[in-house]
Order: C-alpha cells, then structure tokens, then sequence
C-alpha cells in the first residue's frame, strides 16, 4: 500500500529503511535496481563458539569461499557449501571450526543475497553506516508508539477503513512529535 501511495505522487524510493526480516522482499531488489540505497543490519551468522561465517574469506567476485586454514570451495547463492571432508579429518583447526563427526565437512550457507548481506556488513563497520543504523531507531520508537495507540489487531473490516485508521493514527503521533519538540 505504501508503494502505491509513493507511486501516486509520482516519487520513488532512494534510501530504503529496512529491518531483517524484510530484506528479502521483492521491493528491497527494486530499490537498488533504481540506483537507491537500503540501510538494514545485516544477519549476524553465529556458530557457538566456532569459527563463525564472518571468519571465513568469501570472495563473491570467484564465487568462492576460504576457511581459515585455507581450504577453499566454490559457493552457489542460495546453497549450502561443505568443504571437503577428508580435508576438515586432518585440518589442525578442526575442533575451533565444526562439532560434526569425522568424515562430514564444515558447513557453511550462503544466502540468496548474499552479495546485499556483504554489502550491509561492510556498511555497518563504518562511521557512517553505524550513523544510518542508529537514525533508525527514532523510526522504531515511532512505529511502537503506533503499534500501542493502535493495538494488535486491525479495528476494521476492510483494508480502506483499516488503511484510514492507521493514518490517523500517525497525525496524531505526528503532531505530538510536533508538540513535544515544540515545548
């Protein structure tokens, strides 16, 4: 709906604000097709206290990736990627990489996007990237001061009186914000 509302006014998006769980949206890909930026943490992979995915090298130009004892395999978007098991039996960092019994290889998955989650990681160890991060959070607080004068659930049957509801209900959270920096 708000894609239709932006098109309605004859803009477009240039800086795409964005959580985690939206990242994979078809809108995320428009954005940067049109030249636009998305700002997003990226997903942190963990790994216990192994090696996490951070640890290992990924060159997206080759397509592949390299542990940190210098094994490398080729890596395919949207797959999993396990290196070669007789090479993870000998490795001397095996017990620092993976838990998996002998004669099973680390694993490691790449993401459809990962060429974006590289990006957003970039993006956040710097200066400006933790700044973009951090004006986020002043949006958050505004959606949750919606979500509490709105409630859970939609008050009406309908997507035209429910759409209705939510505007005014962020005016009036606008005019607040006003009112409060006004003061």
């Amino acid at each position: 709906m708000l894609q239709w509302d932006i098109e309605q006014m004859g803009r477009g998006i240039a800086e795409l604000n964005s959580d985690r769980g939206d990242i994979a949206s078809p809108l995320v890909d428009e954005v940067l097709g049109a030249g636009g930026q998305v700002v997003c943490k990226p997903w942190v992979a963990r790994n216990g206290k192994s090696f996490a995915k951070g640890d290992f090298k990924l060159n997206l130009r080759d397509l592949t990736i390299t542990c940190p004892a210098g094994e490398t395999e080729r890596i395919e978007f949207g797959a999993v990627v396990e290196f070669d098991p007789e090479a993870c039996d000998h490795c001397r960092l095996r017990a620092k990489c993976t838990a998996a019994s002998a004669g099973s290889g680390r694993t490691v998955a790449i993401a459809e996007n990962e060429r974006l989650q590289h990006k957003l990681r970039k993006l956040q160890k710097t200066p400006t990237g933790r700044a973009k991060l951090r004006e986020r959070v002043a949006v958050e607080h505004q959606l949750a001061h919606i979500g509490r004068r709105q409630g859970r659930r939609a008050r009406y049957r309908g997507v035209r009186k429910n759409l209705f509801d939510l505007r005014r209900a962020c005016a009036i959270q606008n005019f607040e914000t006003i009112q409060r920096k006004a003061a």
